[in-house]
């Protein structure tokens, strides 16, 4: 991945976590990596434990911002979060998967879809 590409994404990801926690939710961990791949953010919306996957565009140029994690992504966030609540001890708190997409141009968008990904959906 170029530089420009990490930097992009690095900039999405504070933005969405600036944004999340305006809404009330404490952060956990930021790219946390486990053998099934990277987790963008990890943080607590109420008692819910949210594992939130961050994509970041300059433009969406007339595209659904939900079209930006495509089935294959889906189901690795599915495998990493699984391993995840592997770690946790009992009892499990509620775990949700959420998608932000982060549009850069013309101004700073953020798109905050909750419960996004789920078992059975891919």
């Amino acid at each position: 991945m170029s530089h420009d590409r990490l930097a992009t994404g690095k900039k999405g990801e504070q933005l969405a976590e600036k944004y999340l926690k305006r809404k009330g939710f404490r952060a956990v961990a930021r790219n946390l990596r486990r053998k099934s791949g990277e987790l963008d953010l990890l943080m607590w919306d109420g008692d819910e434990l949210v594992i939130i996957e961050v994509r970041t565009v300059h433009l969406l140029g007339g595209y659904d911002p939900s079209d930006k994690v495509p089935p294959s992504k889906q189901k690795q966030l599915l495998r990493v979060a699984e391993a995840l609540v592997a770690e946790l001890p009992d009892p499990l708190p509620p775990v949700r998967i959420d998608v932000c997409v982060v549009e850069l141009e013309p101004k700073v968008t953020i798109h905050h879809f909750v419960d996004a990904v789920r078992p059975g959906r891919v």
